[in-house]
């Protein structure tokens, strides 16, 4: 059985959200749609030139589909919403995955996410179910681990 987990990165620098972007979008078969507050938008509008020109208090979400890192890591369909508020901005990353697989996958999207983390001077990166804003639910926080675990993974 399937459940639903994300990975958030918090504290993102404006001008690094559009690299962040096109970095997952280089790991997806196809950015399917992208939207901001629900209305569609070009692929170039999100960009770091134009991002810090969009209000405080929205929303902008992509639909990947295929998304990969390595041979260890597939998910189908990831929703990626970048939420701008009070001056900062957020990346969460939603998606479903069996639990079979979630062991190796939450490790290497640590590991990933880490790297991202430090080329873009995020503050803060964790992945859990959803909500991973819920401390008892995380995987990990940036180099952390727990205190939810796969055992028998």
């Amino acid at each position: 059985m399937s459940d639903a987990f994300e990975i958030v990165m918090e504290a993102v620098p404006s001008v690094h959200v559009s690299t962040l972007l096109e970095e997952m979008g280089r790991m997806a078969e196809s950015v399917s749609s992208t939207g901001w507050e629900g209305e569609p938008i070009a692929a170039g509008e999100h960009s770091a030139g134009r991002f810090h020109e969009f209000p405080y208090g929205s929303c902008m979400a992509q639909q990947v589909k295929g998304f990969r890192l390595g041979s260890a890591v597939h998910i189908p369909m990831l929703l990626i919403r970048v939420i701008r508020f009070e001056g900062m901005v957020s990346i969460e990353l939603s998606f479903d995955m069996e639990w079979a697989d979630i062991g190796v996958a939450m490790s290497e999207l640590q590991r990933h996410f880490l790297e991202l983390k430090t080329l873009s001077g995020s503050r803060t990166v964790y992945g859990g179910m959803e909500p991973a804003q819920d401390l008892e639910t995380r995987f990990f926080t940036d180099d952390e681990c727990g205190p939810l675990a796969v055992t028998g993974a």
